[in-house]
Formats: C-alpha cells, structure tokens, sequence
C-alpha cells in the first residue's frame, strides 16, 4: 500500500492544479490579512482568526470535492483508467492509494494554512496572544480540517461513478451553502460540514456547541455513517468487471 501510496503522490507532484489549489486555499488568508493590515489593526487578534477561520471553513470542503474529483477525472480524461486498473492490486487498493495520497496532500496544505495564521498573529500582535489561545485556535483548525477530509470517500464515489467533474463541483459548491445555512440549527448534524464546524470551533468559543450531549453524538454517528456508507459503495463498486 504505501508504495501505491508513494506513486500517487509522484503523480501529484506533475499535476497544474496542485498549484491552484494552494493559491486558492490561502485565499481567507491573504484576503483578511491585507484587510488587517490596512485598518491599522484595528481588528483584535481573535476576531482575525474568526474571519479567515470561517471563510477557510467554508471554502475547505469546496477544495476537498473539486480536488479530489479532479484526480479521479483525470483518469477518465486522460484515458488512462484502464492501464490503472491494471496495476497487479486490487482496484479498491488503488482507489484507497488514491484517495490516502490526496489525503496526505490536503491535510498538509492546510496545516501550513493555520501554521502561517498563527505566525501572523503573532507577529502583528506580538505578546496579545498567548500559547494556551495558539493552542486553542490550531486544535480548531487542525480538527476541522482533519474530519473534513474524512469526507473524501464521498466525492471519490460521486467521481468515479458519475466519471465526470461537473456532479463533483456542483456537490462542491452546494457545500458552501448548506453549511452557512444550517450553521446555527440542530439539524446540522445531518450535513457532515456542519456539524465538523460546530464541532471543532467549540474550542474557540464554547457557545457554539450542541445544547446535548445526544445531539452531539447522533452528529458522530451521522458523520460516520457518511464515511462507511461512500467507502464500502467505492469497494463495491471496484469490483465491478469493468469499471472504466
């Protein structure tokens, strides 16, 4: 498996738009921070990590869609499916290999994210912002976008089924509305991005968890559901005879 791995990773490597997607992630960031900057840092140091943590919040799953329909797509476009599928592992492995890699990829991309976040409050605000609120604000960060990313599985699937791009973007891009609109509702445990919102921004701001233990905990069961669901739809659809 991880010289599967290995090898998915090598094909990222020659891939365009690796580059925009790490132009496109640092967007909440570049946008906020120029804003900071010309109002004389008016804006305190936490209301600064709330702006670019919830524009990146929404922009994340956007980037998770797209991106990882854009590697699975490209398999179809390229015309190289069937020469893929013809490596001596069993198409579930291949598809795993893939999906791990582009895991290892965003999860990356969006630590140097927060990691960049962080030394810019400290450098603009300087002895304002103390270990234990860094801790705080990285540990949301780093929860988000570690349970965002367990969301893969369900855009390969959408990918390799529908084997096109535009179902993926749109699945993409719905994601943005549906998790601003269900932000602030109980029953945002059932969309998965929402309810990973409200889970890991507790640790900036502890109103922003469930009023129950209970809700909290179907929203886990929900969340795990969506994994397990789309990853045994992918292995069974890897076993299908032709696939390509």
């Amino acid at each position: 498996m991880s010289m599967l791995v290995k090898n998915e990773l090598l094909k990222l490597k020659r891939l365009k738009s690796v580059y925009i997607i790490f132009i496109l992630s640092f967007l909440p960031y570049a946008i906020n921070t120029i804003g900071l900057l010309t109002t004389n840092k008016d804006i305190p140091d936490d209301r600064y990590y709330f702006f670019v943590f919830n524009q990146y919040a929404i922009l994340f799953p956007t980037i998770i869609f797209i991106f990882t329909g854009f590697l699975f797509y490209t398999e179809f476009k390229n015309k190289t499916m069937l020469n893929w599928v013809s490596y001596p592992f069993h198409t579930f492995k291949l598809i795993l290999s893939k999906m791990i890699s582009t895991f290892i990829l965003l999860f990356l991309l969006s630590l140097l994210n927060h990691l960049v976040l962080l030394g810019t409050q400290w450098i603009v605000f300087g002895e304002g912002v103390s270990l234990y609120q860094s801790g705080s604000y990285l540990l949301a960060s780093s929860m988000f976008s570690t349970l965002s990313l367990l969301i893969i599985p369900v855009a390969a699937l959408l990918a390799i089924t529908s084997k096109s791009i535009i179902g993926v973007m749109i699945a993409g891009l719905v994601s943005i509305f549906l998790t601003t609109m269900l932000l602030g509702a109980d029953i945002s445990i059932y969309f998965p991005f929402s309810y990973i919102y409200r889970l890991s921004i507790r640790f900036y701001d502890s109103t922003f968890v469930y009023s129950s233990e209970k809700l909290q905990l179907w929203g886990a069961v929900i969340l795990a559901a969506y994994v397990a669901i789309s990853t045994q739809g992918l292995y069974l659809y890897s076993r299908k005879s032709r696939i390509y």
